[in-house]
């Protein structure tokens, strides 16, 4: 065989909680046609200092040390603006970037239509979606550096889905990711 699948369900009182799948193949030994090729701004240009810190900074971030290009634009910084943020990201402990490691990082940031108000929604997650397109090396992942668009694709209905793409330092695509959140109900006062 060549593929294969595996799943694993999480219950909580009798509840299930989380449900996970996964899909694991051997390479084949195609042409690579890659069309989401893109060379990511040079690490170096970017603010050091422009990253999350303060208040209202996720609890994950103190895992992950970021280098935004224009951002982060957290809490309205993208109104009236396409909804994307985009930055350089490792984890914190500078280990090499490996498939665990991308699959954080893809998560690693507030959510998308958080940047288009300065009173976000509160959301949860309901599906995640990661694609590995090529796995990260030292080559591509230098330092454990990759680089990483956050996109917001819907908000409407009480409802919202954004991807993600992570790209080597030469702009290999390493990753894709597409979620879905549910924008939770807001408490009276």
């Amino acid at each position: 065989r060549n593929v294969i699948y595996a799943a694993v369900e999480a219950e909580q009182d009798g509840r299930m909680t989380h449900h996970a799948t996964g899909t694991y193949g051997l390479d084949g030994d195609t042409p690579p046609l890659t069309p989401l090729h893109l060379p990511p701004p040079p690490l170096d240009s970017l603010n050091p200092a422009a990253t999350i810190q303060g208040p209202m900074s996720p609890h994950f971030a103190q895992h992950v040390e970021y280098r935004f290009d224009g951002g982060p634009n957290i809490l309205g910084g993208n109104a009236g603006k396409p909804v994307i943020e985009r930055t350089w990201m490792r984890m914190a402990d500078r280990r090499p970037l490996d498939e665990v490691g991308l699959c954080y990082l893809l998560d690693a940031l507030y959510p998308p239509a958080w940047t288009t108000s300065s009173t976000p929604a509160p959301m949860t997650t309901v599906d995640l979606r990661i694609d590995i397109l090529t796995d990260p090396t030292p080559q591509t992942a230098p330092d454990g550096w990759a680089f990483f668009e956050f996109r917001m694709l819907d908000l409407g209905l009480g409802w919202t889905v954004d991807e993600a793409t992570a790209w080597g330092a030469d702009g290999t695509p390493l990753a894709i990711s597409r979620q879905r959140r549910k924008l939770l109900p807001q408490r009276g006062a």
